[in-house]
């Protein structure tokens, strides 16, 4: 938000408590001219809003945007904390409710839970169709901070059994949240944002019979026919790397699918791709690497970071890595 133009901050929680992770960060940015403030508020409660809004942010300038964040994993309907929040709204420049793909697909045993994420899905269009701004992202299960990181590792391994998919991490979250604040995502997503809908495998996870979501079920199969001609080989890349009948082989394929890739969603001709052209220099943002980051796990089922993809070398290094990862490949060799 700082890094935006962003002067005053307000961070809101029940108990607005200032641990060293949020003393650190007005430590930092209070030089660069930051005001964080933090204040103790129950967004479940009109009568908390009010006193926060009206009382407690008296001295401080309008309201415009909002980021809900709110999370707990009570029988509780969270769709009363973003009609507070909406209530007070009318001013805003942004909205941004991160929601859960639990709210998509379900979640075994939290029904609870996965109610209101659906609602807020359909309460940000119910914004939009008033002319005012609102994005709804749906985050798979973010692995490396929050609830799923401080969580033990046997509530660790549930959350994941239930949801499936695969995780994101807080690179991405904060590359969809600067995306939102910029107008790009709701350009691409229409002011809905899913994450983490892949189908690693039909056994491991529960929603991948539904007919909602036999698109992706065909892709998992590789059946999915001509529409996705246009990603790469005829062939899905993880078959093509599984039938390589060597390294040099598998990094070609590897290569040719990755550059088809790129030039597809940059726009531009394959002809103009290189091997020894930096990944940089081809204008990827933030959206567009998490796209192609989402292909590469889907097509070659390797796990490689935005960062790997922002900061890479060549292209060709960049397929090097991709093969290193490759499940599809290792099983191959």
């Amino acid at each position: 938000m700082s890094s935006k133009g962003a002067k005053n901050i307000v961070l809101v929680s029940r108990r607005a408590a200032i641990d060293d992770k949020v003393r650190a960060l007005i430590d930092t940015l209070t030089p660069l001219g930051v005001r964080i403030v933090v204040k103790a508020c129950d967004v479940t409660s009109q009568e908390s809003v009010e006193a926060l809004v009206n009382e407690e942010m008296k001295d401080l300038p309008p309201i415009r945007g909002v980021i809900h964040g709110a999370m707990v994993l009570r029988h509780a309907l969270r769709k009363h904390v973003s009609r507070r929040l909406h209530s007070r709204s009318t001013q805003q420049d942004f909205f941004i409710v991160l929601s859960s793909v639990a709210g998509i697909i379900g979640n075994r045993g939290q029904a609870a839970y996965s109610a209101p994420n659906a609602f807020l899905d359909g309460f940000i269009e119910y914004r939009k169709s008033l002319g005012l701004p609102g994005t709804s992202i749906d985050l798979a299960a973010v692995s490396d901070v929050g609830y799923l990181a401080s969580t033990d590792s046997q509530r660790r391994q549930e959350v994941m059994k239930n949801i499936g998919g695969q995780t994101i991490d807080e690179t991405e979250v904060l590359a969809l949240i600067a995306a939102t604040l910029t107008g790009d995502l709701d350009q691409s997503c229409s002011g809905h944002c899913i994450t983490g809908l892949r189908l690693d495998s039909l056994e491991n996870n529960f929603w991948a019979l539904d007919a909602r979501f036999s698109v992706l079920y065909q892709a998992a199969k590789g059946t999915l026919g001509s529409s996705s001609q246009h990603d790469g080989p005829s062939l899905p890349l993880h078959v093509a790397l599984s039938a390589a009948s060597s390294k040099e082989e598998a990094l070609r394929v590897c290569y040719e699918a990755l550059a088809a890739k790129l030039a597809q969603v940059l726009v531009l001709s394959l002809e103009d791709m290189d091997p020894s052209i930096p990944v940089v220099s081809l204008g990827l943002d933030s959206l567009v690497a998490i796209e192609i980051r989402n292909w590469i796990a889907r097509e070659a089922n390797a796990n490689v970071q935005v960062l790997e993809l922002l900061s890479g070398g060549s292209l060709m290094a960049l397929a090097e890595i991709i093969l290193s990862k490759s499940q599809a490949y290792t099983r191959a060799e």
